[in-house]
């Protein structure tokens, strides 16, 4: 089931990156497709995670800086990173005050390349049935 597999690239990342606290993918309208969450609401997470990442591109854009790779924001307690996954997807990854954020940004890169494979390089709309 691509749920599964969704779910276990998700596992995988926080099993490879210490720090890591919960982990969403979330479709680009803010739609959660699948959670790896303890304590936050996947729902809010996707929801934020699609806000962030509109505001990050669009200050990229408007800075001449190309596109967007990744968006973090750091708070006193650790960093919520997000992450573009292809056209249709976001993976947002909230970790605490002892993430090594070069190393995750490394090791998200490939996720983000094993979760654009399982969605198949969906159109918009497909992610969506990606979660079901």
């Amino acid at each position: 089931m691509a749920d599964d597999a969704l779910l276990a690239e998700l596992q995988a990342l926080r099993d490879r990156v210490v720090g890591i606290t919960d982990t969403a993918l979330a479709s680009r309208d803010g739609l959660i497709i699948t959670a790896d969450t303890v304590d936050i609401d996947p729902d809010n997470l996707a929801a934020l995670a699609a806000a962030s990442q509109g505001l990050a591109a669009r200050m990229a854009a408007e800075a001449g800086k190309g596109a967007l790779r990744e968006a973090l924001t750091r708070g006193s307690g650790g960093c919520v990173a997000v992450y573009p996954v292809g056209m249709v997807a976001l993976l947002a990854v909230v970790g605490d005050e002892g993430l090594d954020t070069s190393r995750l940004h490394r090791e998200s890169r490939v996720t983000v390349q094993k979760l654009e494979g399982l969605l198949g390089g969906s159109g918009p709309g497909q992610a969506h049935a990606a979660a079901s």
